[in-house]
């Protein structure tokens, strides 16, 4: 899932005339930018209470009600549920309290609307507060949006433009645009130096020295000094040179550790870093060959060693995992199989989705579905497909329907076609079998395991989870599905999903043609060389460069996040070159 509308403003072109051909001077050579939080404004303390079945919350100046409903019987102890809205306001809270002998456990989940970014749901965290009262913290997905240019001259007075906006890789198609002086001087144009073609005019208040932006929002990029724009260089460039650091203990359920006391060489660890951190933005050979990272993870023999971030990232700041998250439903549905037999990969999608009785996606498997082998006309790679991504989310505000109704393209089993919608179906399947909201039982039986306290989860316009991708998380929490996995399923001793689940979801399951390498469930196989050698791996991979990458053989997982959105010849090289030569590498005695 994509973000939806914070980006439509700037990629429509103002299409003002070019008054002059004037040669602007040293006044906008330098760094440019803007840095902004958009929202959501709704946030903080959050109070409920419960009497009579009644259930209120205050938040915000905002107060809502509603009257509790019985729910589905859950894995252990007795549920009521209610959904508290506020009028005149979109935002909703999801309560769910389960008696555990003469004492209430409220859990609950704040439901975030659709805006600039796709509607979400995130856990709270209660505690009590009194007789029938309880507290939490409401923290939800800062919106930010950063822009910054770069602006060079050269000895004729001509300026041309570096522009980066590490949020969602905006103008990555243009490596750089030829500014000129439009609408009487009192605008900038930025034109593709390839076509000619005027993309973008913006006003230009030259006496005030500012550059205004409408993303629904007006923003003002002003000149910058290079240290005060943590969101435009990896690392401030007057920071001290890079060295290596063990990473800090957070309570979160890693171990840490030097990378020497697990068999690393610290040094090569640092080169990578220190390549990353050199990186200039404004550098675009630099910038085809360098991918963006915004955070780099790893852990050896299941001791997290390296933990470093970038373009103003950091270990508190959730990242979008895109279709990384996939994985996290092919976990899900390892889980669901431990309790309900049923439950397989070889079980056709109808006999556990009613909806999907006596239609073509019903008749796929739910292994089918996880390796994108359904047969369905769904195709995320071909826009003209009627199960595109895109297309689905953009026509139907019912999106199991719409993919319920797709005809059959190819015999189920037969083909691989990368199907987003076909995934999601598996997300369908775990609820109707568990008969709980997906995100409750990611929280439940997934967060809560792995010491997770807060995620996104993205829902669909039905207001159910949708899995499919677009899950945040921080990198640190995102890590720990690698090492899940590397340890057969078990998390700090602690079960989470089985063995038997999780050997099948890594074991190739069907060959991919897109790129010669293969699948598990859901789950990306890769063959990585270093220094002539072979080493097997499997990997939960998203568009731009999120990766968690688990090499078995060398007892290493390694995790990023990154901002190459929409290039896939750039953030590949994370994992074909950086962590073989640099991660990988640093393994002693392979």
């Amino acid at each position: 899932m994509r973000p939806r509308s914070l980006l439509l403003a700037i990629l429509t072109p103002l299409a003002l005339p070019v008054v002059a051909q004037q040669t602007l001077g040293d006044g906008l050579v330098g760094l440019w930018g803007t840095e902004s939080l958009l929202g959501p404004a709704v946030r903080g303390l959050v109070l409920v209470e419960e009497h009579d079945g009644m259930w209120t919350a205050q938040v915000a100046g905002m107060e809502g009600r509603s009257v509790a409903t019985r729910e589905p019987r859950g894995a252990a102890g007795s549920r009521n549920g209610a959904i508290v809205s506020f009028p005149g306001r979109p935002e909703q809270l999801r309560l769910l309290a389960e008696q555990r002998g003469r004492r209430t456990a409220l859990r609950g989940f704040w439901v975030q609307p659709a805006g600039n970014l796709p509607a979400y749901a995130t856990p709270l965290s209660f505690v009590p507060a009194g007789p029938g009262r309880w507290r939490a913290t409401i923290t939800p997905l800062d919106e930010r949006f950063s822009l910054f240019f770069q602006v060079t001259g050269d000895s004729g007075g001509a300026l041309r433009a570096v522009a980066r906006n590490p949020d969602y890789n905006w103008g990555a198609r243009w490596p750089w645009f030829r500014l000129e002086l439009v609408d009487g001087g009192t605008a900038i144009a930025l034109i593709d130096p390839a076509t000619g073609r005027q993309r973008f005019a913006q006003p230009y208040d030259s006496a005030q020295r500012r550059i205004t932006f409408d993303f629904g929002a007006l923003l003002v990029a002003r000149p910058l000094e290079a240290d005060a724009a943590p969101g435009f260089y990896p690392r401030p460039p007057h920071a001290a040179p890079y060295r290596y650091r063990v990473p800090a203990d957070l309570g979160d359920g890693w171990r840490v550790a030097a990378a020497d006391r697990v068999g690393l060489d610290v040094e090569l660890l640092a080169e990578l870093v220190r390549a990353i951190s050199a990186t200039n933005p404004a550098d675009v050979r630099a910038n085809d060959t360098m991918p963006r990272l915004h955070s780099l993870l790893v852990a050896r023999h299941g001791q997290l060693v390296l933990d470093e971030y970038f373009y103003g990232y950091a270990p508190d700041r959730p990242h979008d995992l895109r279709s990384a998250s996939k994985t996290f439903t092919s976990v899900m549905a390892g889980i669901a199989m431990r309790g309900h037999p049923r439950f397989r990969a070889g079980t056709p999608l109808a006999e556990l989705m009613p909806r999907a009785r006596g239609t073509e996606a019903g008749r796929a498997t739910i292994g089918q579905l996880l390796t994108h082998t359904s047969g369905l006309a769904c195709d995320d790679d071909d826009d003209t497909s009627p199960g595109n991504e895109d297309t689905m989310q953009a026509q139907s505000t019912d999106w199991y329907g719409h993919t319920l109704a797709l005809p059959r393209a190819h015999p189920p089993g037969e083909r691989y076609a990368y199907c987003s919608a076909g995934i999601n179906l598996v997300g369908g399947a775990i609820a109707a079998v568990t008969g709980e909201w997906l995100p409750a039982f990611f929280e439940r039986e997934l967060a809560r395991p792995l010491g997770i306290p807060w995620f996104a989860m993205n829902l669909m316009p039905s207001g159910e989870g949708y899995a499919g991708g677009g899950m945040h998380l921080r990198p640190r929490d995102f890590l720990k599905f690698g090492e899940l996995y590397l340890r057969g399923g078990v998390w700090n001793g602690r079960r989470v999903v089985g063995a038997e689940w999780v050997q099948a979801s890594t074991a190739r399951q069907v060959d991919r043609p897109d790129d010669g390498s293969t699948d598990g469930y859901a789950w990306h196989r890769h063959t990585l060389v270093v220094e002539g050698q072979r080493f097997d791996s499997y990997e939960a991979g998203g568009n731009g460069g999120q990766f968690v990458t688990v090499i078995p053989a060398l007892d290493l997982v390694v995790a990023t996040t990154a901002g190459n959105y929409g290039q896939y010849r750039i953030w590949r090289r994370i994992r074909e070159e950086l962590v073989p030569r640099y991660v990988m590498a640093a393994v002693r005695g392979r």
